[in-house]
């Protein structure tokens, strides 16, 4: 909601500015310009980006104005209480126990009761495999610690892909405005012996390429790519918590103790307390 409300002081801004120096805004209603301008930004990103960035980028997007995010407190409530429970069977019942969940998750009564986390593929393999690697009980924290930020890395920059996609998008639109603009200045070349008054008309048309590009810039895609950054940032911040807190109960910590050192990691906006933890986890004993 916030971002659409940022759309509507953005566009209000800039051209109300205009229509306040007494601009027209028929002036700016150049669909040839923004043909060009909007065609090639939409052509190159597709020549530079595989298939699955782009799907990646579209999947994003719909944070911004359609979907709910995903990655809120909630989802790291639940994550925290999830992960907690799986330590306390371990703690309580040995690792025979745990092997039922974390081998057949999508029958798992701990696993079910947190849909959003189940229906997030790569951060449940993640769970379930490093589970898998503590109840083996051959490995040590040092080493867990080593191979899960090592997928942690490769995950941050598999989804990071989609933001650094759209901002080489964004950096490429001024030019496309200036090949609007020369584009402009040829057709206004050849109308040279014509009235002055249809040669002001298409030099202005000209420059209107040179701002649609730039405002595309700046004011659209930009914006957008540092939307999806940070959804990315928030994204990532799942595994980091899964991988401190795995690491932290390796090393010998109770689960209460390890749930607390991945609740650390988190941003101040979704990280609870440590006494809102420990009340919510109480009630999962």
């Amino acid at each position: 909601m916030l971002k659409i409300v940022g759309f509507l002081v953005l566009f209000g801004s800039v051209i109300g500015g205009f229509v306040a120096a007494s601009g027209k805004m028929l002036a700016l209603w150049q669909p040839a310009e923004i043909v060009v301008i909007a065609g090639s930004a939409v052509g190159a990103f597709m020549v530079a980006n595989p298939k699955s960035v782009q799907q990646q980028v579209l999947e994003h997007l719909k944070f911004a104005f359609i979907k709910k995010y995903d990655f809120d407190r909630d989802f790291y409530m639940d994550l925290l209480r999830m992960i907690f429970q799986l330590l306390e069977i371990s703690r309580r019942e040995g690792g025979n126990a745990l092997e039922e969940h974390i081998e057949t998750p999508e029958n798992s009564a701990v696993f079910v009761a947190y849909p959003r986390i189940s229906s997030h593929r790569r951060l449940l393999h993640y769970v379930t495999d490093n589970f898998r690697l503590t109840s083996l009980g051959n490995i040590s924290s040092h080493d867990l610690e080593s191979l899960m930020e090592q997928e942690v890395h490769t995950f941050g920059n598999d989804i990071k892909r989609s933001s650094k996609a759209l901002q080489q998008t964004a950096d490429a639109c001024p030019g496309f405005g200036i090949v609007a603009a020369v584009l402009g200045i040829i057709i206004t070349m050849q109308s040279i012996d014509g009235p002055v008054e249809l040669i002001g008309v298409k030099v202005a048309a000209a420059l209107t390429g040179t701002f649609f590009g730039i405002f595309l810039c700046y004011g659209i895609l930009g914006p957008l790519a540092s939307a999806i950054d940070h959804t990315a940032k928030n994204e990532v911040q799942a595994f980091e918590c899964v991988k401190e807190t795995l690491v932290a109960s390796l090393s010998g910590r109770p689960p209460l103790m390890a749930v607390d050192a991945g609740r650390r990691v988190l941003w101040d906006e979704i990280r609870p307390s440590f006494f809102e933890m420990e009340t919510w986890l109480k009630g999962e004993r």
